[in-house]
């Protein structure tokens, strides 16, 4: 049996999944821990749960969203952490909440491969970074992929009925949205990022047409979430509503919702492709066993927004000791703080607007009828 590791920190909760993607494997494992390092005396680290009793702890939380910044997180008295680090801590811990792994059981033969999901807003230059800190905590063995091809991975493995096929991930967090296009589990291309309070349909449809895609080359959407939203269930479902009636396809929304990406990590790390691989579903954890799909909607509906206002939650999750320090060796992180000109229009990570690729297109294909139409008139006229 194949057994993988799949991890994930996320801006409120973080995540470990022990699974297999195997058939008659058991349930995956999950665990949940606050995405809060407590940093204790003599360099240990306490992942989750409250404050530990200890009078020189300093709790850091708030950092996943600063890796690959040059200024530094403060760390009580005047220490300085790259934030990179401190991600790289947050890992170990949460690995070490899985064990103990067994020995055998990874594709290779020997203990289960790890794979850990980061932000799919992130641009190249924080993925290095975070790599970079995992190879200087002796993590070298985890692999990194993106939230939407995690994703795509756990779709493709639990629900779809043609893998391989174009899947969009459309993720709210709480500062904005992330839409990516995934096909055969790779990413189309880089990822659109929006502000909040835009319409989902239409932030799908502008990554879709950048593409030279329409909605209907879509299998479906998977809807994620991560923060404070995601715990807002009518808000993530009324996302997947909007995009269900406004574009005609099955959106599914994710277990957890902030928990897909981690389960889809795990499939990967097994080695699960959707291109060689059959649907071989995983099974859901007990906390999230349902899973809501729904149907295309031909038929238009009255769009319904996020709702601005999100409650306030609390997560409740045990702590996880951890003797392994995080590094405090490493050369300083500056305290200059880089200045980042501020637009007022939704921003999209993708090179060039969706209008600037979609009208040349477009001019391409009247010349193209036209040529067809003249070659007619003179072979026939």
């Amino acid at each position: 049996m194949t057994m993988g590791v799949g991890l994930r920190i996320g801006d409120v909760v973080s995540t470990a999944v022990v699974a297999s993607n195997d058939p008659g494997s058991p349930d995956p494992v999950v665990i949940v821990r606050d995405t809060v390092l407590h940093m204790l005396p003599g360099g240990t680290a306490v992942f989750g749960g409250g404050t530990p009793s200890d009078p020189g702890v300093h709790s850091i939380s708030g950092f996943l969203s600063r890796v690959g910044h040059t200024e530094g997180v403060e760390v009580g008295g005047g220490m300085l952490y790259r934030a990179e680090d401190l991600v790289a801590g947050a890992i170990r811990c949460l690995l070490r909440d899985c064990e103990p792994l067994p020995r055998h059981g990874g594709r290779h033969g020997g203990a289960p491969d790890i794979m850990a999901s980061y932000p799919t807003r992130w641009d190249a230059s924080a993925v290095a970074a975070l790599n970079d800190a995992l190879q200087f905590a002796g993590l070298s063995h985890i692999s990194l992929v993106s939230d939407a091809e995690a994703t795509s991975a756990w779709f493709e493995s639990e629900i779809a009925e043609q893998p391989g096929q174009l899947v969009g991930i459309y993720h709210v967090d709480d500062t904005g949205t992330t839409v990516a296009l995934i096909r055969s589990g790779v990413a189309a291309g880089k990822a659109f990022r929006y502000a909040r309070g835009g319409s989902p349909a239409s932030q799908l449809a502008t990554a879709l047409g950048a593409f030279g895609w329409l909605p209907e080359n879509l299998d479906a959407v998977v809807v994620t979430g991560d923060g404070l939203i995601a715990r807002d269930a009518p808000a993530i479902r009324a996302v997947a509503e909007s995009v269900s009636a406004k574009l005609a396809v099955h959106c599914v929304i994710g277990p957890g919702p902030e928990q897909t990406a981690a389960l889809g990590a795990a499939i990967r790390a097994t080695g699960f492709n959707p291109t060689t691989h059959r649907v071989s579903p995983i099974g859901l954890p007990p906390s999230y066993d349902i899973t809501e799909v729904i149907d295309a909607i031909a038929t238009e509906e009255p769009e319904r927004l996020v709702p601005s206002a999100r409650p306030s939650v609390q997560y409740a999750a045990e702590s996880a000791p951890v003797d392994a320090p995080v590094h405090e060796t490493r050369a300083p992180a500056t305290t200059a703080v880089a200045t980042r000109a501020r637009r007022e229009e939704p921003e999209a990570s993708s090179s060039g607007s969706a209008a600037f690729r979609f009208v040349p297109a477009m001019i391409g294909a009247i010349v193209l009828v036209g040529l067809v139409i003249a070659a007619f008139v003179l072979l026939w006229g």
